[in-house]
């Protein structure tokens, strides 16, 4: 059931997102028709039997959920693994994974309150064997036999900021620390951004080509500007420094970035990844504008399809004109914004995949060159 590349293509999938994200994107035949967050879905589970929460566990059952959606509909990756929870759970949080339910493993009780309370290792290298970690990199290197120089495998892991108030400490308690105990707050990110660091590398280490950081409370919502240049810049940028040294990092961040009074899009692009993909609420041709002024329009940026709105409800009219329009709007890599519905059915899927093929063929920097190619929303801008 493999989904085969088309006669028509030039480059292998491996090749084109490769291409793409060593700044080397005038070379491409098209846009790739791929995903850095997390690609999963009910039908995939059910056609290949790896059903969730078995499937965090089970590195031959996440290998194949990780592949499902390319040999079902042809999307142009393989990732693992599925969910936020396993950095944490490797320090000492402990989990419910809904036995026998199809549901995101959830933290079962928040009892941090200072980095100390943490499971932390002695050493950094320990990272690699705790937990599920060997789980995804058994998982990876399964991957990497079926799909190694084909297909790129993507690695993702959560940042400790996201992860922090989401898995580890209360949420209310870890916000409310950048102000009443920032001594604190320095801590947890300057202890867990290194052994972050170090499960990242280790996923790059077993195969992954890319590796998806998921810093997701970076947002306009959860943070200002001035705080994530405080609190999380400083960390983020070493941590994508030392990750490059074993593989190329794309950066993530759901939520609303950007707004017409501030904005955090420039920090973040500014942490040093070789690409940005930003969810629905920040708008593509403001990213676009944003990275042409700090690196040149050949950084590549990604987005911005909701996961939910667009790709599960459909129908697939309204999948097809949203890729068409992020494609305009001047996404080099069209993809959804956040985890893809478990529900979504996989017709809609492949809807995507043909309308990122066929509205990015060639792609549309092609008649001008990438350094005259100015989105249309760009050019009625000035």
């Amino acid at each position: 059931m493999v989904y085969k590349t088309r006669p028509e293509d030039t480059m292998s999938p491996y090749e084109r997102l490769i291409t793409i994200l060593d700044w080397h994107k005038e070379k491409i035949d098209r846009l790739p028709a791929y995903n850095c967050i997390t690609t999963y879905t009910i039908d995939g589970m059910e056609i290949f039997d790896a059903y969730w929460p078995e499937a965090h566990r089970d590195p031959e059952k996440m290998a194949k959920l990780g592949a499902a959606l390319h040999e079902l509909c042809g999307f142009e990756c393989v990732e693992v693994p599925f969910e936020l929870t396993l950095e944490a759970e490797a320090l000492g949080i402990k989990l419910e994974f809904f036995e026998g339910k199809i549901k995101w493993p959830s933290v079962k009780e928040y009892w941090v309150k200072k980095v100390s309370d943490l499971d932390i290792p002695r050493k950094v290298e320990e990272m690699r064997n705790r937990g599920r970690v060997p789980v995804v990199c058994k998982a990876i290197k399964m991957l990497k036999e079926r799909y190694y120089g084909e297909v790129p495998i993507l690695a993702n892991i959560d940042y400790p900021f996201q992860a922090i108030g989401g898995y580890i400490v209360d949420t209310s308690l870890w916000y409310k620390y950048m102000r009443s105990n920032p001594e604190e707050a320095h801590r947890f990110m300057e202890t867990l951004g290194p052994l972050f660091d170090e499960v990242a590398c280790a996923y790059l280490d077993a195969g992954a080509d890319i590796l998806a950081i998921r810093e997701e409370a970076s947002s306009l919502a959860n943070i200002h500007p001035k705080t994530f240049k405080e609190f999380v810049m400083p960390v983020l940028k070493n941590s994508i420094r030392t990750m490059k040294t074993h593989g190329r990092v794309i950066l993530h961040t759901c939520g609303e970035c950007w707004s017409p009074t501030v904005e955090n899009v420039s920090n973040l692009v500014a942490c040093g990844a070789d690409a940005f993909t930003v969810e629905e609420g920040t708008p593509m041709l403001e990213l676009r504008r944003i990275a042409n002024k700090i690196y040149g329009p050949w950084y590549p940026v990604g987005g911005n399809l909701s996961a939910f709105k667009v790709l599960h409800e459909g129908p697939i009219e309204k999948i097809r004109d949203r890729v068409k329009t992020v494609i305009e709007d001047g996404s080099d890599m069209p993809m959804m914004g956040c985890d893809i519905w478990l529900e979504t059915p996989t017709k809609h899927v492949k809807a995507f995949v043909d309308a990122v093929i066929e509205y990015g063929t060639p792609p549309p920097w092609h008649k001008e060159g990438v350094d005259k190619w100015v989105p249309a929303g760009l050019r009625e801008a000035k």
